[in-house]
């Protein structure tokens, strides 16, 4: 048997290799500890409101534009959480509190949770979208004592997605009362198609008011199958009730939130042939009624008022705007270049919110000739809702036009 000498291992290369090994270990771990895409522990951002696991436990990634970023933005600077993409794995998900710019993550039962934040610049306010344009040649100030600002023209281009459907908007105005005496600046918008043809007040006895308050056309858009999505019944010119469907065409949930209640102006006119749009806006504000009327109503859904109509002629080449402002309204008739340069002109009868002062049972309305005139309540017109909007509603998209109308969200 061959007998070899016993060589001792050198201590030095046994250390060198053991702390080789640690090393390819240690960059291991850390690889795989920061492979997340750039997520980020709890404890580095301090973001989070709660107990949770031991560091690891959970990870953070923020998008800002959508473009990642190692960094959330800070309250202020215009941006808010985009509650649809943002996502958490393994069954979590993510309670985001804009007040003090906090994260909650609830539903976390594992560890290693990944939380992806998407931050979007905030879509600046209706309001300021539509001042920002300031006078052109669809939006002209009214020269009146609020100088509100609206469109104007056959076809402007106003138009705005609510309730899933296309409305307009009238214009932007000032000092709207709220009903509580906060004043703001809001936009008044009108559906851009009727919901059909409805008397604007009458009951099963035959009676019938312009008293808007009590009005059966104010309870239909106001608290009854109209604003609650739902079926009815509606006495149309009839002491027999008819039936309503508005499950398809009423107001949605999400639509009622972007509206806020205002004080609508119910005063009246006791003419009807020698008033113009100034005058009339006047009347609507001032407090001629019918003996015991009120003056004023706080509501929701309204009508337009015949100053929304007359406001919006932009008049033509033969007869100017100017001219069509100082003719009297129930005279528009003679005047083609008035109604037929007017978005809101139909070619229908179309009923007003403004009552006739000095007879209890007549309404104002828009005729067919491009006129208005007053009739009785009990008449069956088609009818545009209206509203004004909350003052917090923005416009996330769209360019006004009817193909890309503004994108309203809150």
């Amino acid at each position: 048997m061959k007998l070899e000498k016993f060589k001792q291992r050198d201590p030095k290369k046994i250390g060198i290799t053991i702390f080789t090994v640690v090393c390819v270990l240690l960059v291991a771990g850390v690889f795989f500890y920061t492979s997340f895409a750039s997520f980020q522990t709890e404890q580095e951002f301090n973001i989070i409101h709660g107990t949770v696991g031991s560091n690891g436990d959970l990870y953070f990634a923020f998008y800002v534009d959508d473009v990642i970023s190692k960094t959330m933005p800070q309250k202020g600077e215009g941006y808010v959480l985009d509650k649809e993409k943002t996502n958490c794995t393994k069954g979590a998900s993510v309670e985001f509190n804009e007040t003090d710019w906090s994260v909650k993550v609830l539903n976390m039962t594992e560890t290693r949770t990944k939380c992806t934040l998407y931050f979007e610049k905030e879509p600046p306010k209706a309001i300021d979208v539509i001042l920002a344009k300031g006078e052109t040649d669809e939006l002209k100030f009214d020269k009146t004592t609020d100088n509100n600002l609206r469109y104007i023209g056959a076809n402007p281009n106003n138009y705005v997605s609510f309730n899933n459907e296309l409305w307009r908007i009238i214009g932007v105005f000032n000092n709207i009362d709220d009903g509580t005496g906060t004043k703001e600046t809001r936009l008044k918008i009108i559906r851009s198609e009727p919901i059909g043809k409805y008397s604007w007040d009458y009951d099963s006895t035959g009676s019938y008011n312009n008293d808007w308050t009590s009005s059966q056309l104010k309870d239909l858009l106001n608290n009854g199958a109209y604003y609650n999505r739902t079926t009815g019944s509606y006495y149309n010119n009839s002491t027999t009730a008819t039936s309503v469907d508005f499950t398809s065409n009423g107001l949605t949930e999400e639509a009622k939130t972007m509206i806020s209640d205002a004080k609508w102006n119910l005063g009246g006119s006791s003419t009807y042939n020698d008033v113009t749009t100034s005058m009339f806006y006047k009347r609507e504000r001032d407090t001629e009624v019918y003996s015991g009327r009120p003056t004023e109503w706080i509501g929701s859904i309204g009508l337009m008022y015949p100053s929304d109509y007359g406001y919006a002629t932009s008049g033509g080449s033969t007869t100017d705007r100017e001219t069509c402002l100082n003719t009297e309204l129930y005279n528009w008739y003679e005047y083609d270049d008035c109604f037929n340069n007017d978005w809101l002109y139909t070619g229908s009868y179309q009923w007003t919110l403004t009552p006739r002062s000095s007879i209890s049972s007549l309404v104002f309305r828009v005729a067919s000739a491009g006129n208005v005139y007053s009739t009785d309540a009990s008449s069956s017109y088609v009818v545009f809702p209206a509203l004004y909007l909350s003052s917090n509603v923005k416009i996330s998209g769209g360019e006004g036009t009817e193909n890309s109308p503004y994108q309203l969200s809150l």
